[in-house]
């Protein structure tokens, strides 16, 4: 009977999801810049005024992370920052669908960072990224540049939602590659020297796949799909994280790079997947430490199993 009503429910939000992702897909482009940013400001600071579940999941992670370092003050205004951020991401796949090359290029720029030559040369390389600023953009302005850019995204149930996204995501050449079995393509794709970008900070359990880490100073299951990627391949791993600024724009920094070991069939595997994947999720860890409130801190990261011992901060949801 519960799954009945369930399935129920879901058949009645469907044309309601639809159709207000129909409607954001012809508002929002309309917009100006600054009301993007007013809107996405006031929907933050609202969310953090009411019992919402991801207000509490998010003050329990800022807790775990941070514990007495900082201030309730403080972990409140990093919570509504982070909320407004992820508003205006949301807004922005929208808003930046209409004259995508020329709102890209006005408002969307790569710093002169040590690697971003290395990234835009003509050559297979594994992004990796975070739900950190604005991500979705990351992948649109690289391949605006000409980068032969592959996202790996998760397909939503709902057809017409998951339609809309992938038109937009797809706006300015980028490809958007389903992640259920996503290997064939992956691989055909980095041997022709294409570029996937993977957002890696999220909590994959361990029956599928997740092997253990520390993410923030907690254990947390994490794919090991890119490292495992990267090894077998040769190919590079680089970080690319898309920092909001206050007038509206973006400044997108490929901050870091990991050359994976040349791959050996008589090597444990399992441990250098390992060791990788434990690097890839430092690198993840400390940008999100220098600007905590740009991250999305209202995901369930850290899910206890039963028999297991977790540190006394270890958050409970």
């Amino acid at each position: 009977m519960h799954d009945h009503r369930k399935k129920i429910r879901r058949a009645l939000r469907r044309p309601l999801e639809a159709g207000g992702y129909i409607l954001l897909k012809w508002m929002i482009p309309s917009l100006p810049r600054r009301a993007v940013m007013r809107l996405s400001k006031t929907l933050g600071n609202m969310a953090v005024c009411f019992p919402l579940r991801e207000c509490k999941v998010g003050r329990k992670n800022l807790d775990a992370v941070f514990g007495d370092r900082k201030t309730e003050q403080e972990k409140r205004q990093i919570l509504a920052t982070s909320f407004s951020t992820f508003a205006q991401t949301m807004l922005d796949l929208f808003w930046f669908s209409k004259n995508s090359a020329q709102r890209i290029s006005d408002y969307v720029s790569f710093e002169d960072t040590a690697f971003k030559e290395d990234f835009f040369k003509d050559r297979a390389v594994i992004c990796i990224t975070a739900h950190f600023g604005n991500w979705e953009i990351i992948g649109q302005a690289a391949a605006l540049k000409g980068a032969d850019m592959a996202s790996i995204a998760a397909t939503v149930k709902n057809k017409t939602v998951n339609r809309v996204l992938i038109e937009l995501r797809e706006k300015t050449g980028q490809t958007i590659i389903p992640q259920k079995g996503a290997l064939k393509s992956l691989i055909s794709r980095l041997r022709k020297n294409g570029k996937t970008a993977f957002v890696l900070d999220q909590n994959t359990h361990e029956a599928d796949g997740g092997i253990l880490v520390d993410f923030l100073g907690l254990p947390m299951p994490v794919s090991p799909a890119p490292a495992a990627l990267a090894y077998r391949t040769g190919t590079e791993i680089m970080f690319g994280f898309c920092l909001p600024l206050p007038d509206g724009r973006y400044t997108i920094q490929i901050s870091n790079s990991i050359t994976p070991p040349p791959f050996d069939k008589e090597a444990d595997m399992d441990a250098i997947v390992l060791d990788l994947t434990r690097q890839i999720q430092d690198i993840i860890s400390e940008q999100i430490m220098k600007t905590p409130e740009f991250w999305l801190w209202s995901y369930k990261h850290w899910r206890r199993k039963t028999n297991t011992t977790y540190p006394a901060h270890y958050p409970e949801y």
